[in-house]
C-alpha cells in the first residue's frame, strides 16, 4: 500500500533542520531541480545549489538554500545531508550581495585569465539562491 506522506529529516553537519512527515520535498539535484514524492525510487543522489522545497501540509511550503550533499530516497523515507543549509531567517543578506558583486567582478575579468571560472559561476549561484530565498533584491541600490 502506498503512503500519503514522506518521512523526512533534513540535516547539516551542525544540526537537524527538520524531521517529520511531508507531502512532498523539491531539492536541487547536481544534475537537475527533483521533486520527490510518496512511492519515489529508491535512490542516492548528489545535491546542487539552489532551494529546497518542504511541503508538509499543515503550513506554506518552506523554502531553505541547500549546497551539496547527498539525498538518499529508501521507500517513503528521504533523508537530506546537505554539507550547507540555511532558512531565510539565517541568510546575510548584504554578505550574499557582496559576494554576488564580487563573482560578477571576476567573471568580467576571466576574458584576461587567471580567474577560475567554474568557481565564480558557483559563488554567484549561490549568492544568487540565497538572495532569493531571503527575499531580497540582487540589486544594490
Amino acid at each position: 500500500m502506498l503512503q500519503s506522506e514522506l518521512q523526512v529529516r533534513v540535516l547539516s553537519p551542525e544540526r537537524i533542520i527538520f524531521r517529520g512527515p511531508a507531502k512532498a520535498l523539491g531539492l536541487p539535484g547536481e544534475l537537475g531541480y527533483m521533486t520527490l514524492l510518496p512511492g519515489h525510487t529508491p535512490m542516492v543522489a548528489e545535491l546542487g545549489i539552489g532551494t529546497l522545497v518542504l511541503e508538509s501540509g499543515s503550513t506554506s511550503a518552506e523554502k531553505l538554500f541547500v549546497s551539496g550533499g547527498f539525498v538518499d530516497v529508501s521507500r517513503d523515507a528521504v533523508t537530506v545531508l546537505a554539507n550547507v543549509i540555511e532558512k531565510p531567517t539565517e541568510i546575510n543578506v548584504d554578505r550574499a550581495k557582496k559576494a554576488l558583486v564580487r563573482a560578477d567582478e571576476q567573471l568580467l575579468q576571466a576574458k584576461s585569465g587567471g580567474v577560475d571560472v567554474p568557481r565564480a559561476l558557483s559563488a554567484k549561484k549561490r549568492a544568487e539562491h540565497r538572495l532569493e530565498i531571503a527575499g531580497a533584491t540582487k540589486s544594490l541600490h
